[in-house]
C-alpha cells in the first residue's frame, strides 16, 4: 500500500525540491490483500499522537511509574495496564476493532418484505420541465435496466424512488401513489423532517427482487413537469437511511440548477454551498455513497452547479459525471458495477516532529491540496490512490532513520470496522547523487496531475496546463543535466513520467474543444474530479487503450 518516490531522506534539502519532493503514494488496492498479521484485539495507541505500538522493545518497566512506552513519534510517555499481553507486530498489521453483530431472527418472523440485510439504493431523479423528451426517456430506460440488474444480481437490495420538480414525489413502494412534499415545507429542513416522519410510517422495506416488476412500471410512468427542488429531494433521500437504519447509495440525476427550496443554487438562497457540505457530512454519518449525474445536450449549456454538488461525491467517495442522454445507460451500468472495498475510510499519517505533511492530493477535488495528517474519504474503490508530500525540518542530519506510520481505518464489505497499520523506516543519506539515482519521478508527476485536477475542478484550466508544462520543462532540463554530467538516474521512471504528462496535456486540449458545446463550469468540475482521482494504474490503462486504437 505504501510506495515512496525516494529511497532515503537527504540530510539537507534537495537542490531542486520541485523535481525531487519526498512523496508517498497510498494505493488502496492493498486493502484487498491480506496483511502480514491479523489481530482481533484493540491496538495500543499513544495517548497524544495516536500512533499504534508495534515494537515490544519500546516497553519499559519503572518502579516509580510502572510499565510504559515512550512514543517514538512524539515522545509521549504512555502507561500500559499490567494484564495486557504485548507482542511485536510486523510492518503491515490488520486490526479488527469492531466485528459485525447480527441479531438473531426467528425463522417464522422472516418474510420477503421484512428482509433487512440488503443495502438501500435510492434514485433521486430530476423531472423538471427541461428534462422532457429524450432526457427523461433515457433516464427511464437506464433505471429500468438497473432495476432488472438488481433483481438478478442483488435481489436483497431495498429501493426507494424520489422524483422532483417544484415538488418532491417520494415513492416508498411500487404499489402506492407516493407522498408529495410541496410548498413552504421545502424551505425548512426542520419542517421537511417533521412532515416526513408524519407521512412515512413504515419501518421495513421490501426487497427489489420481490418488487422489481412493480418498480419498473412506476419508473415508466414518470413524466417531466416544472422547476427543480433538488435540495429538498436530496434531504428526503438522506433521512430515509436514518429512518430505515440502513447504509447504501444514492444516485442523484439532474439537468439544471437547483432553484426551489433549501439548497437553492440560483443565487437567491444564502448558504446553499454550506447546505450541500452539511448534506455530505450527514451522508458520511450514515455511510451513504452519493453519485451525481449531470445531463447536458450539445449546445444547451445549462449549468447544474456541479462544482458544488460535486462535494457530495468528493466527501462520500461517489462519482461525478456530466453526460449526454445517449451516454446515460453506459453510466448507469458503470455505477451499478462499481464496487467499494471500504466505507467510512479515515487516513492518518504519523511522523516525528522533524517531518511534516506538506500537502496531500487525490483526496478531495473541491479542496485542492491538503495538509491535515488525518482525513475522512468516505467510501473508496480499489483504484483510488493518494499522494502525500512530506518536508523535513532541521536536525535530520543527526538521525540514522525516520519512522513513518500510516493508519487506514475503514468498514469492510461485511461491515467490520478495521484498522490497517503500516510502518516504514527511512534511512538518511548525505549523498544527493545517490538520492537522485533511485528517485521515482512518476510519483511526482502523478501528484502534480492530481493537483492540476483540483485547479481544473475550480475552473482554472490555464493554471492546470501551466503546472504540467512547467513540470515537463523542468524534467527535460534535469534529464539533460544528468546526462551531461554522467549522473545516474532511473531512466525508465523519467521516460514514463514524460509520457504521463504528454498524455494529460493532450487530454486537456481535447477537453477544451468539447467544453465549447457544454456548460463550462459543470464540465470542468466533472473532468477535474476524474483527474484528481487518477492513479498510475488508470493512467497506464488509458495510454495503452489509445495505443491499441491507433
Amino acid at each position: 500500500m505504501f510506495e515512496r518516490s525516494f529511497n532515503k531522506f537527504l540530510s539537507q534539502p534537495p537542490s531542486k525540491p520541485e523535481l525531487y519532493p519526498y512523496i508517498y503514494s497510498i494505493k488502496f488496492k492493498g486493502l484487498t490483500t491480506d496483511a502480514k498479521k491479523k489481530i482481533t484485539t484493540e491496538p495500543i495507541r499513544c495517548s497524544q499522537c495516536g500512533a499504534v505500538l508495534t515494537k515490544v522493545e519500546l516497553i519499559k518497566k519503572d518502579p516509580s511509574i510502572g510499565t510504559h512506552f515512550t512514543c517514538e513519534y512524539c515522545g509521549t510517555v504512555n502507561l500500559i495496564e499490567k494484564d495486557i499481553t504485548i507482542e511485536s507486530l510486523p510492518d503491515d498489521t490488520d486490526f479488527v476493532i469492531e466485528d459485525v453483530v447480527k441479531e438473531e431472527v426467528k425463522e417464522e418472523e422472516i418474510t420477503k418484505v421484512g428482509i433487512t440485510e440488503g443495502e438501500l439504493y435510492i434514485s433521486i431523479i430530476d423531472i423538471s420541465g427541461s428534462m422532457s423528451g429524450a432526457k427523461i426517456e433515457a433516464v427511464k430506460k437506464s433505471l429500468v435496466s438497473s432495476i432488472k440488474d438488481f433483481k438478478v444480481n442483488s435481489p436483497n437490495t431495498k429501493y426507494i424512488l424520489i422524483a422532483f420538480e417544484s415538488s418532491v414525489y417520494y415513492y416508498l413502494r411500487h404499489d402506492s401513489s407516493g407522498t408529495i412534499f410541496t410548498g413552504e415545507t421545502l424551505f425548512s429542513m426542520e419542517k421537511m423532517k417533521d412532515e416526513f416522519n408524519k407521512a412515512i410510517k413504515e419501518k421495513q422495506l421490501g426487497s427489489i427482487g420481490e418488487f422489481a416488476d412493480g418498480w419498473i412500471k412506476k419508473v415508466e410512468d414518470l413524466r417531466s413537469m416544472d422547476m427543480t427542488a433538488l435540495g429538498p429531494a436530496l434531504f428526503f433521500g438522506i433521512i430515509s437511511f436514518e429512518k430505515f437504519q440502513s447504509t447504501g447509495r444514492i444516485t442523484l440525476l439532474t439537468d439544471g440548477l437547483a432553484n426551489q427550496g433549501v439548497g437553492n443554487l440560483s443565487g437567491t438562497s444564502v448558504g446553499a454551498e454550506k447546505f450541500y457540505e452539511r448534506m455530505a457530512d450527514l451522508c458520511n454519518q450514515f455511510n451513504i455513497v452519493v453519485d451525481v449525474v449531470g445531463v447536458s445536450q450539445s449546445g444547451d449549456n445549462n449549468e447544474m452547479g456541479l462544482q458544488i454538488l460535486g462535494k457530495l461525491t468528493d466527501k462520500t467517495g461517489g462519482k461525478l459525471f456530466l453526460i449526454s442522454s445517449q451516454e446515460m445507460e453506459a453510466i448507469f451500468t458503470e455505477l451499478q458495477q462499481t464496487r467499494y472495498i471500504g466505507k467510512d475510510v479515515k487516513i492518518k499519517i504519523i511522523t516525528p516532529n522533524i517531518i511534516s505533511i506538506k500537502n496531500i492530493t487525490g483526496a478531495f477535488s473541491s479542496q485542492g491540496e491538503l495538509k491535515e495528517s488525518e482525513i475522512n474519504l468516505g467510501a473508496i474503490t480499489e483504484d483510488r490512490e493518494l499522494y502525500v508530500e512530506m518536508k523535513s525540518g532541521k536536525g535530520l542530519e543527526e538521525k540514522e532513520e525516520i519512522p513513518i506510520q500510516m493508519q487506514v481505518e475503514y468498514k469492510d464489505k461485511e461491515g467490520r470496522k478495521r484498522l490497517r497499520v503500516i510502518n516504514d523506516r527511512v534511512k538518511i543519506t548525505k549523498d544527493e547523487k545517490d538520492f537522485k539515482s533511485t528517485y521515482d519521478q512518476k510519483l511526482n508527476v502523478m501528484m502534480n496531475i492530481q493537483s492540476a485536477g483540483a485547479d481544473y475542478y475550480a475552473g482554472k484550466s490555464d493554471a492546470s496546463k501551466k503546472k504540467l508544462n512547467e513540470l515537463k520543462r523542468g524534467i527535460q532540463s534535469e534529464i539533460a543535466d544528468l546526462v551531461g554530467a554522467g549522473g545516474a538516474y532511473d531512466a525508465d521512471a523519467f521516460a514514463e513520467s514524460m509520457e504521463f504528462i504528454d498524455d494529460e496535456l493532450e487530454e486537456m486540449e481535447r477537453e477544451e474543444m468539447e467544453m465549447e458545446a457544454a456548460p463550462k463550469q459543470s464540465y470542468m468540475a466533472a473532468k477535474g474530479q476524474m483527474r484528481t482521482r487518477l492513479s498510475q494504474e488508470l493512467k497506464r490503462s488509458k495510454i495503452a487503450k489509445k495505443k491499441q486504437s491507433k
